[in-house]
């Protein structure tokens, strides 16, 4: 039987594990921490296409969100009607697709380092008792995140960018309205996962901590903060190699973020189907995944490249603009994981929005 070696049991490799296991691969999945899904260093929310990768359990979807508020730095908002937007647990997400691998056949080894590869043979240290076990392995997939020791030890880690996201969990009475500052720091965030408890937080190249502090004091006279939770994001590289020979990567160790927004459960799942199938179907791994999700990832990422160069009053002029309702009608019909679907659209309604491909040189 072949055997595939998984190392990091988050959303991708545990997705990636059941795939695989239900079609009779052996499957084993390390994971370097004790508890699958802890530390969180996400903000788990995700779009309605969740529902179309697995199936919504209570456990887990612990809010459904309708409305998006998003800021200009003039303090006009405009309000976007999102598609049932999920808040998640991400222990108990990852817990449960851990538990859904298992099911099918997987193995899951907790408390697991991955040190090295080589000619088939893989280094795994206990991390308690540090002893190093080496492993025969046919395939081995780097879903471990992204400062991924498979891609340094296949050779894979091409120029990788990060930013650093800060988030708290803080007891607020609100509307269940996600909120969006674009223009705060590279982008800030309040989102609601319950009605008295929300994760208000930003992304940033330096500090962090300073930067949620300055944040949170200009968003809230008073709060109380429950925990605090953090984390690097990748910012994509469409130049980065996914693949050498049987060592793949996926998720956030391929840098399948959307740097928009620094959103990647759906887009880390999207690619773990595709790695299935090219294992299972003896298919090109790099254009299955290119294929599904490589153009809004650039699109995405393109995107981001013309706003860091944003002024205030270009935020400020973008978000009079998006407030007409055809322009809202369209953003709230189409999933913003997907770009391609309705940027054409939206200049063509508004060609005014070409302004800011002065941006591009």
């Amino acid at each position: 039987m072949t055997k595939i070696s998984i190392i990091g049991a988050g959303p991708a490799g545990n997705y990636l594990a059941y795939l695989l296991a239900k079609n009779s691969f052996d499957v084993s999945v390390f994971e370097e921490h004790e508890t699958v899904g802890m530390p969180v260093q996400c903000t788990g929310i995700t779009t309605s296409y969740l529902g179309k990768l697995v199936e919504l359990k209570k456990n887990f979807v612990i809010n459904r969100i309708n409305k998006a508020r998003i800021f200009a730095p003039n303090n006009r908002f405009i309000d976007v009607r999102l598609d049932n937007n999920i808040i998640l647990d991400r222990a108990k997400f990852d817990q449960y697709l851990m538990e859904k691998a298992k099911k099918a056949g997987a193995k899951f080894f907790l408390g697991r380092r991955f040190v090295d590869f080589k000619k088939g043979i893989m280094k795994i240290q206990k991390v308690r008792s540090k002893i190093i076990d080496e492993i025969k392995t046919d395939y081995l997939v780097g879903a471990d995140g992204p400062l991924s020791d498979v891609a340094k030890s296949a050779g894979l880690k091409g120029k990788m960018d990060f930013l650093i996201g800060i988030q708290a969990r803080v007891r607020l009475n609100n509307q269940n309205i996600v909120e969006f500052y674009p223009f705060i720091e590279k982008y800030a965030w309040v989102v609601p996962e319950s009605k008295d408890i929300v994760r208000i937080g930003l992304a940033t190249r330096k500090k962090p901590k300073k930067a949620l502090n300055d944040f949170l004091r200009k968003r809230l006279k008073r709060y109380e903060i429950i925990n605090m939770q953090a984390g690097l994001i990748p910012v994509y590289n469409p130049k980065l190699r996914t693949q050498k020979g049987n060592v793949f990567l996926v998720g956030d160790a391929a840098s399948m973020v959307k740097a928009t927004t620094g959103g990647g459960i759906i887009q880390g799942l999207i690619a773990a189907r595709a790695l299935a199938d090219a294992i299972i179907n003896k298919k090109n791994y790099n254009k299955e995944w290119k294929k599904a999700i490589g153009r809004d990832l650039l699109m995405h990422f393109k995107m981001r490249n013309i706003m860091n160069k944003f002024s205030a009053k270009d935020w400020d002029y973008l978000i009079e603009l998006f407030n007409k309702e055809k322009l809202k009608k369209i953003l709230a019909s189409y999933d913003r994981d997907f770009p391609s679907r309705f940027l054409v659209r939206l200049a063509l309604i508004e060609p005014r929005l070409l302004y800011f491909l002065k941006h591009i040189v």
